[in-house]
């Protein structure tokens, strides 16, 4: 009988253990996952997990709810592709189901899952649009050009639109859904990306655009006694630029509720989560209702935005931050006389709705700003000045500003992509840029980072795109790796070090052909000027 058991218990030890030749299956918490092998750029083997579920579906009572922790499963769960993504009207995604359903996370491994030596530092990637649009799909985050330097790659979903950002100040209907989905996903990685071989106390947060505003928001969230994240890099998107919601923020919650229930006139909050619990996804879509980032009256993103900045309640960590050199420039074609004559009768349209500035002071300030782009000219005249203005209000002086409260308390890395080449994806625009702007608009760094099947073959591009491709990526993986983007000097990177900035110069790394390390970003120290004179309290935006 001992030796059956034997017998037994060998050939259990043997079925388990063949069954797991290659490292494409890892044992979860909450049952098993199957991934897949492919190749890096070098021709290296990784290991891909994708759609791995992070949180509960968030539908039925969970919709409009807390993100919850999975339900286990049986068997081997299928983790070889993308099959969902949050609900959305966007239609770039028209061949994936877009779902309630979403709350996924995809890993990428360039080790043995379940190693336990030298585990690798990670870089958990928060993906942009709008945060009512796009997903952290491998399709357009593959991490092929990632995946020969050293790290751990994840990326995931988080609700957006309605379903992430529409909420009630009480608590019924819980305030930025989306961020806390993410948090729920960082707190995910932290609990399990050593069974991938990644390092729980090496994890980089990393976003573009709405993506990097999240990153931000994150930061201010974090408590000095927190280790959910130990670096981050910021790509176009500050929360300091602005969309954050202080004041009124039932508002959206009731419009959407009497939108998809014609019949609901009540101002309970649990019955309006009865309401919109009850609705048609599609009608909860389709409502016109957005929801905003909002600043809560308690809790970890109570917080926000520039005041944030200002108070330094959070914790300090070492950030690569910046902009693209004319983030708005692809808005060019679709800018026409009419508007531009109506701004310059009526500069107060310059100023973002989040600057508090008295009504008195508007009209003075508007034609400051004014000024500042056109001097005695006019926006009907230079159209290339309205898109530095946009593109200024919009992302950069924002950006610049977080890097001038922060950079005496911790390592920040400023820049500037400056770098506008084919593979950017953006030429068909490049005959209607104005000459006297920046070339590189937003999300165009994007294609030297990823590859989102665009850019699968780099042959077919100049070969300096693909150079500008491996030093941005170079760089990048870096400051994952040594939370410095130029730890030594290095060749592909022209020997370059990229210095930290500091208050008075802001000094930033141009990121071009021929990188080089300049002072004082565009035209930030005369809004500033301006801003410092005239802004009010509550400091929600700087811009």
């Amino acid at each position: 009988m001992k030796s059956q058991t034997v017998v037994i218990t060998i050939l259990f030890y043997l079925v388990t253990t063949l069954a797991e030749p290659d490292g494409t299956i890892v044992q979860l918490e909450r049952g098993k996952i199957q991934g897949i092998i492919r190749k890096s750029e070098n021709g290296n083997d990784y290991y891909a997990f994708q759609e791995i579920p992070y949180a509960a579906p968030p539908v039925g009572p969970n919709r409009f709810q807390l993100p919850q922790e999975p339900e286990p499963w049986e068997g081997i769960l299928n983790a070889t592709r993308n099959t969902k993504i949050c609900i959305q009207a966007n239609s770039r995604h028209d061949y994936l189901e877009k779902s309630e359903d979403c709350l996924y996370m995809n890993v990428y491994t360039p080790i043995v899952p379940g190693t336990k030596d030298n585990l690798l530092p990670v870089l958990l990637w928060i993906h942009g649009g709008g945060f009512s649009a796009e997903s952290g799909i491998y399709e357009y985050y593959g991490p092929k050009y990632i995946m020969d330097h050293g790290i751990v790659v994840a990326s995931f979903n988080y609700r957006l639109g309605p379903f992430g950002f529409v909420g009630t100040d009480d608590g019924t209907i819980p305030l930025n859904l989306g961020l806390k989905d993410q948090r729920f996903a960082i707190e995910w990685v932290n609990k399990n990306i050593e069974l991938f071989g990644g390092n729980p106390n090496q994890v980089i947060i990393v976003g573009e655009s709405a993506g990097s505003m999240a990153v931000g928001c994150h930061i201010l969230s974090q408590k000095p006694d927190e280790n959910l994240f130990h670096g981050a890099i910021m790509q176009s998107g500050s929360p300091v630029a602005g969309g954050i919601k202080r004041n009124n923020l039932n508002t959206a919650a009731f419009d959407l509720g009497r939108i998809v229930d014609k019949s609901f006139s009540s101002n309970s909050t649990s019955e309006l989560l009865t309401v919109l619990q009850n609705a048609d996804a599609n009608d909860i879509l389709m409502s016109g209702v957005f929801g905003e980032v909002a600043i809560e009256k308690e809790g970890i993103f109570s917080s926000f935005g520039f005041q944030g900045f200002i108070d330094k309640k959070y914790k300090q960590i070492p950030v690569i931050i910046g902009f693209n050199s004319e983030e708005t420039v692809l808005a060019s074609p679709f800018i026409n006389k009419t508007q531009l004559k109506e701004i310059d009768m009526n500069p107060t349209l310059l100023i973002s709705t989040g600057v508090n500035i008295a009504s008195e002071n508007r009209q003075t300030v508007g034609i400051l700003y004014k000024q500042v782009y056109v001097g005695n000219g006019s926006f009907e005249n230079d159209i290339g000045a309205y898109i530095r203005h946009n593109s200024d209000t919009s992302f950069t002086t924002g950006t610049a500003k977080q890097v001038e409260l922060s950079c005496t308390d911790a390592p920040y890395y400023f820049y500037q992509f400056a770098y506008k080449g084919e593979l950017g994806q953006q030429m068909d625009y490049i005959d209607k840029i104005p000459a006297d702007t920046g070339k590189v608009g937003h999300a165009e760094d994007l294609h030297y980072m990823w590859d989102d099947t665009t850019n699968s073959d780099l042959s077919q591009y100049p070969e300096e795109d693909g150079l500008m491709l491996h030093r941005y990526v170079k760089m990048w993986t870096n400051f994952v790796k040594y939370l410095n983007p130029t730890p030594e000097p290095d060749p592909l990177l022209g020997n370059i070090t990229w210095l930290m900035s500091e208050p008075t110069t802001l000094r930033y790394l141009n990121i071009s052909a021929s990188s080089e390390m300049r002072e004082h970003p565009r035209q930030f120290q005369q809004i500033k000027a301006i801003l410092e004179e005239y802004m009010e309290p509550p400091f929600d935006s700087y811009s």
